[in-house]
């Protein structure tokens, strides 16, 4: 196996870069300056050994190195696609900075770059780093990145046509590796795990909300209905139906609070639903009577990561407690944040450890499962519902999620995207070393 070490690189504004290393890793070569392998197209740059000039606007990290055919192989280089929006770009900056930080913690060199800023031609892009002593982000031209984490913050913009062209591009591309090529479609999500048996347990009915008489067949089946948008995100957009005293109540959010009416026939409740939702698609999905914990019902939220090895892991299992005037589960909207063990120690107390570890399994057999169909996955969050006899459901799932709150899934969300990231740069360079 390669030995790999760390070492302190520093970019210039001119774009030189110089990186220390000790002097017996040169071995007969210049004290002075070397070749590096950087990006995955056998991208060559001169590389000076040693210490720069000081000069303003330099922009210095620890980054991995190693030699390997007479080359030294620097990164990975991971860069973060989102969207411009003129001279600057969109998205969650204080998470990117975050996952900036972690690279440096751990020697990637973690950029963020648009579809604008690539140059096909050369393979190389205009990207931003993010320099801490200024806090500031620095635009610098870099070579093209080993991995590209896909962040790009809405469905619409993922949608564009330049867009969708420099995915398509991207997940073509020999020796890239894409991490979560697009949303999910929350349809297609079931409709891919209804096949697999080893899943089918964890799965609530789900249907297409599209004719009336699908809609009264289902409530009338189920008389407790979730109308969710296939391309929802955070809660928005859903609505509970549910068959109480002798009619239909239908609840929906606005304003952070739940809405309440009350319907005679499931007619004149099919009209009011069409009037909210208009163009948008739905699904209709069969409603679980949850465990309470403190009298309320809850989600229970997993994040579920690639590791260092390659493989699923869970990162960390968060509780999601519905507010008081709320039909989700989702902070932003009232929802209130517990750990999982207190709610499991309340609500099993024989044996909460068994309930954590069928938590994990769920979720992973889920995961692996999505990534037979779907290429390119390496994270999601998901939410899973737990009923007070310890069956689990699985409600959907989120393949760009935000960060957790809870401090520990946070640092070891970081942690594992970037080691599953050097994971698959040193599987890059194996192939390129068998190639040789």
């Amino acid at each position: 196996m390669l030995q790999q070490r760390s070492g302190w690189l520093t970019i210039l504004p001119s774009g030189k870069w110089f990186i220390q290393l000790p002097r017996q890793a040169l071995g007969k070569r210049s004290p002075k300056k070397l070749f590096a392998s950087l990006g995955p197209f056998s991208h060559h740059k001169r590389v000076y050994a040693g210490l720069p000039t000081m000069q303003p606007g330099r922009f210095r990290t620890r980054i991995n190195w190693k030699m390997m055919n007479d080359s030294l192989k620097l990164g990975p280089l991971i860069g973060i696609l989102t969207v411009g929006e003129g001279a600057a770009f969109l998205g969650n900056r204080e998470n990117f900075k975050d996952i900036s930080q972690s690279g440096r913690r751990w020697g990637a060199l973690v950029y963020v770059f648009t579809p604008q800023g690539i140059n096909w031609e050369k393979k190389k892009v205009r990207g931003y780093l993010y320099n801490q002593k200024q806090n500031l982000w620095q635009e610098v031209v870099l070579p093209f990145p080993h991995v590209v984490y896909n962040r790009i913050p809405t469905r619409r913009a993922e949608q564009r046509p330049e867009v969708k062209r420099t995915l398509a591009r991207i997940h073509e591309m020999p020796n890239v590796t894409l991490f979560n090529r697009c949303f999910f479609d929350k349809q297609e999500l079931f409709s891919m795990l209804k096949k697999y048996p080893e899943v089918q347990m964890y799965l609530p009915e789900t249907k297409k909300l599209d004719t009336l008489a699908r809609f009264k067949c289902f409530c009338t089946e189920h008389r407790f209905v979730y109308l969710k948008p296939v391309r929802g995100k955070a809660g928005e957009g859903i609505m509970r139906v549910e068959y109480k005293n002798n009619g239909w109540r239908l609840q929906r959010l606005k304003e952070q609070k739940a809405v309440t009416r009350r319907f005679s026939n499931l007619d004149d409740l099919w009209k009011h639903v069409k009037s909210h939702i208009r163009q948008q698609q739905y699904i209709m999905q069969q409603g679980i009577r949850r465990a309470r914990f403190n009298g309320k019902p809850f989600d229970v939220r997993v994040l579920v990561q690639k590791n260092g090895r390659g493989e699923w892991s869970v990162t960390g299992v968060g509780i999601r407690r519905s507010g008081s005037q709320s039909i989700t589960t989702h902070v932003p909207r009232g929802g209130s944040i517990h750990s999982l063990s207190s709610v499991l120690q309340t609500l099993f107390k024989a044996d909460p450890e068994r309930m954590e570890q069928k938590i994990h399994q769920a979720a992973l057999a889920i995961a692996r499962t999505l990534n037979v169909e779907i290429e390119d996955l390496a994270e999601m969050s998901m939410d899973l519902g737990l009923t007070e006899d310890g069956s689990l459901w699985f409600f959907e799932a989120n393949a760009k999620p935000e960060k957790f709150d809870e401090p520990s899934i946070r640092r070891l969300s970081l942690s594992n995207l970037i080691h599953y990231a050097q994971y698959v740069s040193r599987l890059q360079n194996g192939r390129e070393a068998a190639a040789g």
